[in-house]
């Protein structure tokens, strides 16, 4: 691996937290803890798929992330 790519690679975590996440999409936190919320709620999954680490601690992936906003582009 070359030493640019290694930078880049420290660039760009793969894991987002919630505010990472939401700064990325454009979106507001609540925007995120309410998907969750709603997802919980009824049983249904997260528009954006998370890993829940511990008592609050919520990570997203960086590529679930971009495949979320792919998905939600309209030509």
């Amino acid at each position: 691996m070359s030493h640019s790519s290694d930078l880049t690679a420290l660039a760009a975590p793969q894991m987002l937290t919630t505010e990472e996440a939401a700064a990325l999409l454009g979106v507001t936190r609540r925007f995120l803890d309410k998907d969750r919320h709603i997802a919980r709620q009824n049983g249904t999954p997260p528009a954006i798929p998370y890993s829940n680490l511990g008592y609050r601690t919520v990570r997203y992936s960086r590529a679930d992330v971009l495949a979320f906003l792919a998905a939600s582009r309209i030509d």
